[in-house]
């Protein structure tokens, strides 16, 4: 029927805010631990910018805010209970563009969208050069969006016509091909279709075609098709939706397949009795763009869609205890950089921390997420992920 999606439904005890989420962003707590909350309630605020609102993922009782050193934000948990009931909000009266951003600040929607470069969320009164929805997904294994956006297309029509509307730049949707989406394109909103395999549904290859941000000084903002079907949900019903679809699969997953489950679920919950026996490698997102669960990494990260877990055999994993080395170029390394992106050179900036070089060589178009292939490919066994972070953390402050 409309609006549904025929998904098995998995449930969790537990969810979570986790601070590493939102970086740059200095948390000023609305709520304590034993506090019974609704889902959409505001339990968080950017104390810098008290505007942006952080809103519960479901309904229940505060049952641990967790704090690493400096006493920063590490998670913020919840024992779910649904008889806490749903926060609702008023949508806009008017389509003028404060009240449309004064209501996803209001309602924790704002604090979805993403800026390159740097990967902060983006400040009230900011204006960006462009504004990117992410409809298709290309990784392996991951759930296909047409059948979650065909089945609450209103929710995600909705929210785009506030999306157009909250700043004067285009508002681009990337979409796989022949996904016919019957939105009304205009010079404000296009509907672009990608092509060109698992990096196909990377923000940065849309990016990088679309409005190259490179040394003009600028930012484009960019957020998920889930994460635009919440947003319509509070537009046209007034309360958040609780749900999200993401896959398990990989080797070691006994019934791969996808799944509804709540935003920040535990993982260990969403794991259980999922996993075939023996060594294994979990991580966060696909097998080509994941990354390895930490020890910390519990919960659900905003935005994941994936759960990836890889059986490893005993030579695969003496081989991962054996890695390190220097870095050789090949021509696999070629194949697996972002169109546009000279790999080694790139990468031995990385390494050095040569931020200057880094940035002449494109990184600030890119994410931790786009050079997760180059990682795992490198002999060196560098992170180019974290580097990049590194180095993109340095031209924020020179900036």
């Amino acid at each position: 029927m409309p609006g549904s999606i025929d998904l098995e439904t998995r449930s969790a005890t537990t969810v979570a805010l986790l601070g590493r989420d939102y970086r740059g962003v200095s948390f000023e707590l609305l709520c304590d631990e034993g506090d019974e909350v609704q889902a959409g309630a505001a339990l968080m605020r950017d104390a810098r910018r008290p505007e942006i609102k952080f809103t519960a993922p479901a309904a229940g009782r505060i049952s641990r805010i967790e704090r690493g050193s400096r006493r920063k934000l590490v998670s913020l948990q919840i024992e779910v209970d649904e008889s806490a009931g749903v926060t609702s909000y008023q949508p806009p009266a008017t389509e003028e563009r404060a009240a449309l951003r004064v209501f996803m600040l209001e309602s924790g929607a704002w604090s979805s969208l993403r800026t390159r470069p740097y990967g902060n969320i983006p400040n009230p009164d900011a204006e960006p050069a462009a504004i990117f929805v992410t409809a298709l997904d290309a990784e392996p294994l991951a759930p296909d969006p047409r059948p979650v956006i065909d089945a609450r297309l209103d929710q995600f029509t909705a929210a785009l016509g506030v999306l157009a509307k909250i700043s004067a730049a285009p508002l681009y949707v990337c979409q796989a091909p022949g996904h016919a989406l019957g939105i009304a394109q205009s010079a404000g909103l296009r509907c672009i279709s990608f092509t060109g395999g698992h990096q196909s549904g990377l923000p940065g290859i849309h990016i990088n075609a679309l409005c190259p941000i490179g040394f003009g000084g600028g930012e484009v903002w960019h957020l998920g098709y889930q994460d635009v079907i919440s947003l319509g949900q509070l537009l046209l019903q007034g309360v958040p939706w609780t749900q999200r679809v993401i896959s398990l699969g990989g080797s070691a997953v006994r019934n791969p397949r996808s799944l509804l489950v709540a935003p920040g679920a535990a993982i260990d919950q969403l794991l259980a009795t999922e996993l075939v026996d023996g060594p294994m490698r979990i991580l966060a997102g696909s097998s080509v763009y994941g990354r390895p669960l930490s020890a910390e990494q519990k919960f659900l990260g905003a935005g994941q869609r994936q759960i990836t877990a890889q059986a490893l055999s005993d030579n695969e994993s003496e081989a991962k205890q054996a890695r390190g080395g220097v870095l050789i170029p090949n021509d696999r390394l070629e194949q697996l950089a972002p169109p546009g992106i000279f790999p080694v050179p790139l990468m031995r900036a990385l390494q050095v921390g040569d931020a200057e070089r880094a940035r002449e060589l494109g990184a600030l178009e890119l994410a931790e997420e786009d050079l997760a292939p180059l990682s795992r490919a490198c002999a060196s066994g560098s992170d180019y992920g974290l580097l990049l972070r590194a180095v993109l953390d340095q031209l924020e402050v020179a900036s």
